[in-house]
């Protein structure tokens, strides 16, 4: 904010010509004395000049005079509520007497600013919707902004987070109007929070990212670190701690880098609790108290971390503590999670009852405002809680509920963490370009020598060979007889790495195809079906994709782990269809589906085969069996379905406009062949034409053969 922005109301005022040449007088000779930078505070230089020109003024002139000192401390490092509150306070006294309705507004702002980082939020709201108020008649953009602007961030801490984004949406006119990008920065950060305290991540990370570009062109470097701890933050709320410790690190390198002083020891205190880590998290939040005594906020971090390392007594006495404080203050935010840890607290001590009293309590603060991080740590403190008192029916409730908001907010966290690493910088892009092609020369390097070595050792044995030809020349026969032996070997091994290389090529393919229809399928019903439905479909297609991604990563995985992707996937099925069949998974019970091995995805495209060609298009309510047993040596899997049939399934296809091969099959017959040819069996997928007793077909049957692989 420049020197002359504190002299902006006599403007909207219109006050006398006298009064404006008095302020460019002022203003001149400051800018040619001292020339101070933009965005800077406080702004140390301005301060000063207005401590010296306000002896020298009286009336309005002396009440914007104290309302612009009162404005300086508003900033980062740390807002001095104090400060604020004492010049603001004698610029109130002064405007009640006088006719200077802006001036009397912003001084009403200021106190209320003074207030709010005192922590006292409701008298701050008071002092802040009366400024508001008076504001509306002479249409004060500056106040109504920053005025809105604090409003929305009391809502926040009162847990009000509808309210919050209401009047957050309000202030970016008001500072479009005024021009205020310090505005639209701090504005940007407070909708970081808030975003990031409902579980929106997206959101959280976008507001954040604009709060970054616009200090960065401001030349802020203090709210640039500000950006960078909110990083941090929104990593930390979505459970990505690494990513929350390397902004946290990033935040440090830049103030290195610029010469500011910075305090991360809250922060990291507070991840490092997270990360395990409790000495490192003890030291540096031990570290923070030494220069805030008594902040909430880093008590509030400590008693988690004394929670964490098994010591109730002592986190029970803080957030006991703590609870009190932020009810006084109104401050359900950091409320919620002061009863959580009191609950959690309770939970240690077996005191199940009084756990429960105050975990019910902060889940209610999270749900009346949305809060979906806190929402989640409820719901699990509360399924703990049941199970650990018999009261199953409730864990299991709440364990559910647990499950379903953490999945709904699980791709939130890894978009957000994606975005974060396609935001870096040009500049360190270009470092690690540097950086590869600087070990690219280090490793050619290496292997130049390396060349050079093998080559004196190449001329030195021929050497060495031509010396005692004579003397091997007998065990010629026997030698060669060895040699010829090993490179039949080494061509063995050499087919076996080549069968694996293929195998992992095809699995690698089968995964593409398989999501492919999948979207697909959620495309057609979104366009089908209702919102709800189309979110649970969502829900259950995003579980699936997660087991798929992990399981795609073996060459072999479990049957339960198989079975149980296989039942997520006809449920989706089962609903895109309307529950047009049923289905049924039988597996032998002589079989331990735990240490049974299998290659992923091997049932499923047959399964998908069944559904799509043979029971779509039958009339009636359609059935699919599942059965999975041991035959000798084999793990025989047979799918049926009472489907159309092959021939008439057939005949639909040829009348289609959309004529495609089955991919799936054809990639999955190929991993059959040769899992069979490995092992030096015969061909395992048989399929069945099903026929009724009056030669009416009556559907398919499929038989899967592979051999039995235990872990």
């Amino acid at each position: 904010m420049t020197f002359v922005s504190h002299f902006e109301p006599f403007t909207y005022n219109k006050r006398t010509p006298f009064l404006l040449r008095s302020i460019c007088i002022i203003f001149l000779g400051l800018t040619l004395i001292s020339q101070p930078s933009f965005a800077q505070h406080p702004n140390r230089k301005a301060i000063d000049a207005l401590l010296t020109e306000l002896p020298h003024t009286v009336g309005n002139l002396r009440i914007d005079c104290l309302n612009s000192l009162s404005e300086q401390y508003w900033w980062s490092p740390r807002p001095n509520p104090d400060s604020i509150f004492f010049y603001a306070n004698q610029s109130f006294l002064l405007s009640k007497n006088t006719s200077d309705g802006y001036g009397l507004a912003m001084a009403k702002l200021n106190l209320g600013i003074s207030e709010y980082d005192r922590r006292n939020y409701p008298q701050a709201e008071k002092d802040i919707l009366e400024c508001i108020g008076m504001s509306y008649k002479n249409h004060g953009a500056k106040i109504l902004g920053y005025g809105y602007l604090y409003l929305g961030s009391i809502h926040y801490l009162k847990n009000e987070n509808i309210n919050a984004e209401r009047d957050y949406d309000k202030v970016t006119v008001y500072f479009d109007e005024t021009g205020d990008e310090e505005g639209k920065g701090k504005l940007c950060a407070f909708q970081c929070v808030l975003y990031t305290a409902m579980g929106n991540y997206i959101k959280g990370f976008e507001y954040c990212q604009k709060s970054l570009m616009i200090r960065t062109k401001l030349n802020d470097n203090l709210c640039v670190l500000s950006s960078y701890n909110n990083f941090g933050n929104l990593f930390k709320a979505a459970g990505d701690y690494e990513g929350a410790l390397d902004c946290y690190q990033k935040s440090l390198q830049y103030a290195r880098a610029n010469n500011v002083p910075w305090d991360q020891d809250e922060s990291l205190g507070s991840i490092y609790c997270r990360l395990n880590k409790y000495d490192s998290s003890y030291y540096y939040l031990f570290q923070s108290l030494k220069k805030t005594p008594n902040d909430p906020l880093v008590l509030q971090s400590l008693s988690e971390t004394y929670l964490a390392g098994k010591d109730y007594d002592s986190s029970l006495k803080i957030s006991s503590i703590l609870t009190k404080f932020f009810k006084n203050s109104d401050d359900r935010v950091h409320l919620m999670k002061a009863l959580m840890n009191v609950g959690k607290s309770y939970v240690g001590k077996n005191n199940f009852k009084a756990a429960l009293q105050f975990a019910t309590e902060g889940l209610a603060i999270a749900k009346a405002g949305h809060a979906q991080q806190s929402m989640i740590e409820g719901y699990q403190l509360l399924a703990t809680i049941y199970s650990q008192t018999g009261h199953y029916d409730s864990a299991f409730f709440y364990s559910n509920k647990y499950s379903v908001l953490k999945d709904s907010v699980l791709t939130h966290k890894f978009l957000s963490r994606l975005n974060y690493y396609a935001t870096v910088s040009e500049d360190d892009k270009k470092q690690t370009t540097l950086n590869l092609l600087d070990k690219d020369n280090k490793i050619k390097e290496v292997q130049l020598k390396q060349q050079s070595l093998v080559n004196k050792i190449l001329i030195g044995s021929i050497l060495i060979f031509a010396f005692l030809g004579l003397i091997i020349f007998r065990n010629f026969s026997l030698k060669r007889t060895n040699d010829l032996l090993q490179n039949k070997r080494r061509q063995a091994e050499l087919q076996q790495q080549s069968a694996e290389l293929k195998m992992q090529t095809l699995r690698t393919q089968m995964n593409p195809h398989f999501i492919f229809n999948s979207l697909n399928s959620i495309n057609r019903f979104i366009l089908e079906n209702n919102k709800p439905d189309s979110s649970r479909y969502l829900t259950k297609f995003s579980r699936l994709i997660r087991m798929i991604l992990q399981n795609s990563q073996s060459s072999f995985i479990s049957l339960k782990s198989e079975i149980e992707s296989l039942e997520l996937y006809l449920d989706m099925e089962a609903m895109r269809f309307d529950n047009h069949f049923t289905y049924r998974i039988m597996v032998s019970p002589e079989l331990n589906t735990l240490r049974l091995k299998l290659p992923p995805l091997i049932i499923q495209p047959y399964v998908e085969n069944a559904v799509w060609h043979g029971l779509m298009h039958k009339e009636e309510k359609g059935e699919l069996e599942i059965e999975v047993v041991q035959d000798a040596n084999s793990l025989l899997i047979k799918i049926m379905d009472n489907g159309i049939g092959r021939e008439r399934a057939a005949s639909i296809a040829s009348k289609s406009a959309t004529k495609h091969k089955s991919m799936g099959l054809l990639i999955t017959a190929d991993r059959i062949a040769m899992i069979q040819s490995d092992k030096g069996n015969e061909s395992a997928v048989i399929i069945n034409d099903l026929v009724h007793a009056d030669g009416s077909a009556a559907g398919t049957e499929v038989q899967i053969k592979i051999p039995v692989k235990y872990d």
